[in-house]
């Protein structure tokens, strides 16, 4: 059913490739459009045949939805990267069928990830129609394809839960109705009404159908593909930005809030500790990228032009969205790193947003605080608390361990990256990695942000990478987006036992 529901959506594609069939190449984009569809539907229609008179198949426990997620993300992943295939726009970048197929899955899982890593180093070349599911890819991944399965079939009995909350990022995860299905649907709702909110301002501000929708797909889902090769930065309107960066805080922000408002509960949203401090945290690193560009930059930024970057540019990171509205390879070291920082950090939970979680940091500097306390206080307990609610050691123990995992994955992945590249088999030195494109290739990745710094940065691509470097790097998309877990299981021999 995942796989008929991605064929489904891939058929809107079709809309753009008819409206451009006057174009050069367009019957071969038709072509692979259409191919994919068909190769989507005849998996799921044939897997829905053979399940036919089993009674038991849609009792979902704990296991099975940790592998409905993480195998659906992997083949979600692998079925969107067909057009791509396909209607080879690739193979100017490729010089072999692998390094096609590696670069699709790259593109693809980047989409479906909200990540917003490219291939492509001029976007705006390709085919509306292939832009179109490159950005939609975003908009799906952004609030969950599992959560579309649920909200929309809903025929998952008790493991409904389980999916949800392997999927949905965050560490406090909620319910807001009821039932599941129904908490999945209004969080599609929400999320349905904001970005329609935001097709129309960017229309309003004079950005034709086609873009309001691409930039709209990558805002919400905090994505970042654009369908310009200079990002937001190409259109330099101020008014263009401002719509944007708003848009980018409300995807950024726990979606049980926007549902709080909706039900005039405005209190609940003022007293949430991690919007307070997910806020502050924008807000100071505003002003010190601001002040950093006016200080080092005085002649290219003044404070209105520095103010301007600095908010767009700290927004679009801390929230994973990878937006640029300027080049900030060119910026000084200080604000380069700040920027490296707010990738970590990442939006709130339950948002669209990557990176560790805003709640995690808060509760990370907490624990320090008291495990340094102990040292010299070994009788004094002290609860875990959070807008006063007491956490138990199981969740204290999940902060410490995902926050040391995900540095255990940075380092190594780094590690590995470089192993991978610098390889004596690759001829062309300028191929060879530095240790500051490897190092923030993989924060990157998997904090879900996109563009990184040095051959990485917001004018680069990464075209560069070979084949297994492509494939880690589409392998830490995944690991980001799912936090970790869900993938790091299906990699353990007793997941797939029986008992």
């Amino acid at each position: 059913m995942l796989v008929l529901l991605v064929g489904t959506c891939m058929a809107t594609s079709l809309w753009w490739a008819f409206c451009d069939r006057d174009q050069p190449g367009s019957g071969q984009v038709i072509y692979a459009v259409l191919v994919s569809i068909v190769i989507c539907l005849t998996i799921g229609l044939v897997c829905i045949w053979r399940r036919r008179g089993d009674d038991n198949i849609e009792q979902l426990y704990r296991k099975e939805a940790i592998a409905v997620v993480g195998l659906g993300w992997l083949l979600c992943g692998i079925l969107g990267a067909l057009p791509y295939i396909f209607c080879g726009v690739l193979r100017a970048y490729c010089d072999s069928w692998s390094g096609v197929v590696c670069s699709a899955i790259f593109e693809s899982v980047s989409g479906f990830t909200t990540t917003g890593a490219s291939i492509f180093p001029s976007p705006q070349d390709l085919p509306r129609a292939i832009l179109f599911w490159r950005s939609l890819t975003h908009w799906l991944g952004g609030m969950g394809i599992i959560v579309l399965f649920v909200a929309v079939l809903g025929q998952t009995g008790s493991g409904a839960k389980f999916l949800f909350n392997s999927e949905v990022p965050g560490l406090l995860s909620e319910s807001l109705r009821p039932r599941i299905r129904q908490t999945a649907m209004l969080l599609w709702k929400i999320y349905i009404a904001i970005s329609a909110a935001e097709i129309i301002c960017l229309r309003l501000q004079g950005m034709n159908a086609f873009e309001s929708l691409c930039h709209t797909f990558g805002t919400m889902a905090t994505g970042g593909f654009s369908t310009l090769n200079g990002s937001i930065g190409q259109y330099d309107k101020l008014g263009i930005e401002i719509t944007i960066t708003v848009f980018m805080l409300l995807a950024g922000t726990n979606f049980t809030l926007h549902a709080a408002l909706l039900q005039g509960r405005w209190r609940v949203v003022l007293r949430n500790r991690e919007f307070r401090v997910y806020l502050l945290l924008l807000a100071a690193a505003t002003a010190m990228i601001s002040i950093d560009l006016m200080l080092n930059l005085p002649q290219k930024y003044s404070p209105g032009s520095a103010l301007r970057h600095g908010s767009f540019q700290a927004v679009s990171i801390m929230t994973t969205t990878g937006y640029g509205s300027n080049d900030f390879n060119a910026w000084p070291t200080f604000s380069q790193w700040l920027l490296v920082i707010l990738m970590f950090i990442g939006g709130s939970a339950g948002s669209t947003g990557g990176g560790i979680k805003v709640v995690r940091i808060m509760l990370f500097v907490r624990i320090a605080l008291m495990e340094v306390e102990h040292m010299f206080r070994p009788n004094v307990v002290r609860p875990l608390k959070i807008g006063g609610q007491i956490l138990d050691d199981n969740l204290r123990r999940n902060v410490g361990f995902y926050v040391g995992m995900v540095l255990v994955i940075f380092f190594a992945s780094t590690a590995l990256l470089l192993l991978l590249q610098n390889t004596a088999h690759i001829e062309d030195t300028q191929n060879q990695l530095d240790i500051v494109t490897a190092s923030t290739a993989v924060a990157a990745t998997l904090n879900g942000v996109g563009p990184g710094l040095a051959r990485v940065g917001l004018m680069g691509n990464y075209a560069f990478f070979t084949n297994p470097a492509k494939l880690l790097l589409s392998l830490l998309m995944i690991l980001g987006r799912l936090e970790v877990m869900v993938i790091l299981c299906l990699f353990v021999p007793s997941f797939w036992r029986q008992n």
